[in-house]
């Protein structure tokens, strides 16, 4: 089973201020609120934060996406 979620950061509209916090509470409503089956997340570079990995990692799902050369792997 795949779900994609596809939502556009308008930071006039969001309440969210940064795109990671947005992503976040992205991710948290899948799993806490809709309570959807999900064993992956995918994300684009820019969100390979150490929280967000953090927050992935504790949440027991595999995490996919390409790390910029300014982070450290660990």
């Amino acid at each position: 089973m795949a779900l994609l979620i596809i939502a556009l950061y308008d930071p006039d509209t969001d309440k969210k201020n940064v795109r990671s916090a947005h992503v976040e509470e992205m991710i948290l409503c899948v799993v806490n609120q809709k309570k959807l089956p999900s064993l992956t997340v995918l994300m684009d570079s820019w969100y390979a934060t150490q929280r967000l990995m953090g927050l992935i990692d504790n949440m027991e799902k595999i995490s996919y996406c390409p790390l910029k050369t300014n982070r450290a792997r660990r």
